[in-house]
């Protein structure tokens, strides 16, 4: 990021005075000869000399304005955004049934459809939000964990953004629709949706990090749910994570999406298996027919063990806000600029400016008395 700056700003304040001179100047009565008949200067005609008489003086003008600019000190300032740690970071992902879930109510659902939309679930925001996060990051190793029935590595730490993105674009929800002979989903999705395994997700998460060499580490949990299902206890993790040595420690933290106020699923015919939609071929929402279970206390306590910070986003709009703040906390990002000094540039041309108006006055435009 390039920009145009003064080291001492306050000098451009001379340029008053010297604007008022010249004003009062110009508006001043020239000098006078008395002749006794202006006949002969009237058939003598306006020369090129004389209508240009005025040059010098706007020569001066410009002379003085560039000197005082030189003062100020002015200087080509290069601006260099660099990322801040380096930091591994692992973010466990929940694919649950659950992210099917969208926390608007009918009024905001129904502007979005006016506008041609379709709301985004819990998933989709999470997604995107991620995708915001990724782009903006330099210098930092991502990695990424799905977890749902089960918990695996979808994406290990890189510094590949490219290919990390299109995994995450690849990733499909499961929508609790399944083959009539198998269990398998009918949109043939990521992983099954029918548990929030927790604990197994953080333990994958940690297990890229542990060996890491980087000066920071993190794991980033989005969540809608409580543990369910999975082989590990969610609290396993941050109670071994917070009982290492400082700079060994890896921070947890987590992101409790959704609050079950305003939540809706799609509704599906239940004998075609089809998304139902309304006469003007919109999504129909409806509640769920249960609360989804939350476990606040958990994430929170998930987040304290391991020096974190924990999220309660209930919503679209709270959960960019959160993620804004976890960025604007956690990744600091260094500046550096380099200045290139300009005022030679113009101390040189100010001075050119003024030799030419010497030049003028003392020769071709001279003038009498």
């Amino acid at each position: 990021m390039t920009g145009f700056t003064f080291e001492h700003p306050w000098f451009l304040l001379a340029l008053l005075p010297v604007l008022a001179a010249f004003w009062v100047r110009a508006r001043g009565r020239p000098a006078t000869l008395k002749v006794s008949s202006l006949t002969s200067a009237r058939q003598a005609g306006t020369g090129l000399r004389v209508r240009l008489r005025w040059l010098p003086d706007v020569v001066q003008l410009l002379a003085l304005i560039l000197l005082v600019v030189a003062m100020s000190r002015p200087q080509m300032v290069d601006r260099e955004m660099l990322s801040g740690e380096g930091i591994d970071i692992m973010i466990a992902l929940d694919m649950s049934g659950s992210m099917n879930a969208i926390d608007l109510s009918e009024k905001a659902i129904a502007r979005i459809q006016e506008a041609g939309g379709e709301p985004l679930n819990r998933f989709g925001t999470a997604r995107k939000i991620l995708k915001s996060f990724i782009k903006r990051r330099k210098a930092d190793r991502i990695g990424l964990v799905v977890f749902g029935a089960e918990a695996y590595l979808r994406f290990p730490p890189t510094l590949d953004y490219v290919r990390l993105l299109n995994a995450l674009d690849a990733l499909i929800l499961d929508d609790g629709r399944r083959q009539s002979d198998t269990d398998e989903c009918t949109n043939k999705c990521t992983i099954q949706g029918s548990g929030t395994t927790i604990g197994d997700a953080l333990n994958r998460a940690y297990m890229r990090l542990e060996n890491s060499t980087a000066s920071s580490k993190m794991v980033i949990l989005i969540t809608d749910g409580k543990q369910e299902g999975g082989s590990m206890q969610p609290l396993t993790v941050p109670k071994y994570v917070a009982s290492l040595p400082e700079r060994e420690r890896v921070r947890i933290y987590t992101f409790q999406v959704g609050s079950g106020r305003e939540t809706r699923l799609p509704a599906y015919d239940p004998l075609r298996g089809q998304v139902l939609r309304d006469r003007f071929g919109r999504k129909v929402y409806q509640p769920p027919p249960r609360p989804f279970p939350t476990d606040p206390d958990l994430l929170r306590e998930i987040a304290t063990l391991t020096g974190a910070t924990f999220y309660e986003s209930y919503d679209p709009d709270k959960f960019e806000t959160d993620f804004k703040d976890l960025e604007r906390t956690t990744f600091k990002v260094k500046v550096h600029t380099n200045r290139r000094e300009l005022f030679f540039g113009w101390l040189l041309a100010g001075f050119a400016m003024l030799g030419l108006e010497q030049l003028l006055r003392r020769t071709w435009l001279r003038t009498f008395p």
